[in-house]
């Protein structure tokens, strides 16, 4: 069966998208992919008023904007530069900078960039969110924050964040990573493991009546445990008799989270706690579709095209408080 999403070079999108209508072509395709519908009755045609980017039904001559239900909904920066910004965030598997983005695309303010970007990434995460862990997955908790060693299991100065990672076995019987998720907590506590297993779709069955979630596999903190045992998950405990040797016994969650400290220190510089969820949604998101990597363009803008919007009031309700991972 052949993908809906397009694969797409770098060469081959700067051709495509070099202009504004071609960018506005795409969105209508995305958007509508069967043609375009009235959201109040149902007509399949309408004028186009290219000056508003409006759509105007031809039976009801209800209005409904290009960008109305997007990320892009009341954007003033022309859609070229939203595709140029999507299309690095996209691919690119180091992240990207959003003051190099601002002065590659030319845009005024680097507030304007940066709430792009998060635009961006709220759509990530909305995808994501509609994804269940399924079968065995490996988990564990690590430490984002100020460089310097950290005695338990938390520090004032460091930020939890608990990671899972499905795993697959593939035609050769061996384990393969599948989706990842991240998020941040306040401790490792078992209500905060509860709680994250729950976003991942814990106690969802299949249609047989089977539970999804099947399996943890852990360093056997006592919470994993817990929890396992209230859930009617299985809990496979890994003896870490030297915390180095958690990379091999656990590989993939700590891979996982060895690339998303590598992101936040390389491209980012360091990222507010306020925020750290978002960077971590748009590290799940290229690591949950690393198979299809040429498609990650198409597939975003199906992302963006499906989420709300979200305002720049709604992100910035304190003083961020940065700090380097």
């Amino acid at each position: 069966m052949a993908s809906k999403y397009k694969e797409r070079s770098l060469l081959e999108f700067q051709q495509t998208f070099s202009t504004e209508e071609a960018c506005i072509q795409h969105l209508r395709e995305m958007k509508w992919p069967n043609g375009f519908k009235c959201p109040r009755c149902g007509h399949g045609e309408a004028w186009f008023i290219r000056t508003r980017n409006i759509f105007d039904c031809k039976l009801c001559r209800f209005k409904v904007s290009l960008t109305a239900g997007t990320i892009f909904h009341k954007t003033r920066t022309p859609l070229v530069k939203w595709y140029w910004l999507i299309y690095h965030i996209a691919m690119n598997k180091v992240g990207v900078s959003i003051a190099e983005m601002q002065r590659v695309l030319d845009i005024r303010d680097y507030k304007t960039a940066w709430l792009m970007a998060h635009k961006v990434r709220k759509a990530m995460a909305d995808r994501d969110a509609q994804y269940s862990l399924v079968g065995l997955i490996e988990m564990d908790d690590s430490f984002f924050g100020p460089s310097g060693k950290v005695k338990g299991r938390g520090s004032e100065r460091k930020r939890t964040v608990l990671c899972a990672v499905s795993l697959y076995r593939d035609r050769k019987r061996k384990r393969r990573p599948g989706f990842a998720h991240m998020r941040g907590v306040d401790d490792v506590s078992a209500k905060s493991v509860e709680d994250f297993l729950e976003r991942l779709g814990c106690g969802s069955t299949t249609q047989e009546g089977r539970q999804l979630l099947e399996a943890i596999r852990s360093d056997g903190w006592r919470s994993y445990g817990k929890v396992a045992k209230e859930q009617d998950l299985k809990h496979c405990k890994v003896v870490l008799r030297d915390p180095k040797a958690a990379g091999k016994l656990l590989p993939w969650v700590h891979r996982v989270i060895s690339n998303a400290k590598a992101v936040i220190r390389g491209a980012h510089r360091g990222v507010s706690e306020k925020h750290l969820d978002a960077y971590l949604s748009e590290i799940c998101y290229r690591f949950n579709r690393r198979y299809w990597e040429r498609e990650l363009f198409d597939r975003l803008i199906k992302a963006c095209v499906s989420a709300e919007t979200i305002t720049y009031p709604e992100l910035i309700n304190k003083k961020p408080n940065y700090f380097m991972s």
